[in-house]
């Protein structure tokens, strides 16, 4: 029987992803969180916890190796994804590069132009990448707004 992942898509039934691909989706996410060149400890948490959600850890020296190489100085984005190949995990990594993106509720632009960039790589539709990035921005403002409304009440 084939093995199944829950962790990383959290829906059962897709194939396990390899851990090469698993290690590419974790230094994606440092990368991305590294591109501006700022990293905050909300930011760490973050990655630590979407990093136990892969299968990984962060108790791994080759993890934590390849953790800090990205934050202090990242790699190309076409050097990291080269090993995801994976149509699920592609969109997968790009769905959670763009949330982790904009999770302070800013897009810098080193974070968009690795975004776009990724797009590219992965031979996704352009147009619909660009407006996915507009919808998320969009969700996370009206969840902000809805948790203030909720908070006057």
């Amino acid at each position: 029987m084939e093995e199944q992942n829950t962790d990383l898509t959290g829906n059962a039934g897709f194939p396990a992803f390899s851990r090469e691909e698993t290690l590419a989706f974790a230094r994606g996410v440092a990368s991305i969180i590294a591109a501006d060149k700022v990293v905050t400890e909300e930011e760490r948490a973050s990655l630590a916890s979407l990093i136990r959600q892969t299968g990984l850890s962060l108790l791994d020296a080759e993890v934590q190796a390849m953790i800090d190489q990205e934050l202090t100085n990242p790699t190309p984005m076409a050097d990291i994804v080269a090993p995801v190949t994976d149509p699920v995990l592609r969109r997968a990594l790009y769905q959670t590069l763009v949330e982790v993106a904009l999770a302070d509720g800013h897009l810098a632009p080193e974070e968009e132009s690795r975004l776009l960039e990724l797009a590219a790589l992965f031979h996704l539709n352009a147009e619909a990448a660009t407006e996915f990035i507009e919808w998320t921005q969009a969700s996370i403002n009206l969840e902000r707004r809805g948790a203030a409304i909720i908070g006057r009440l």
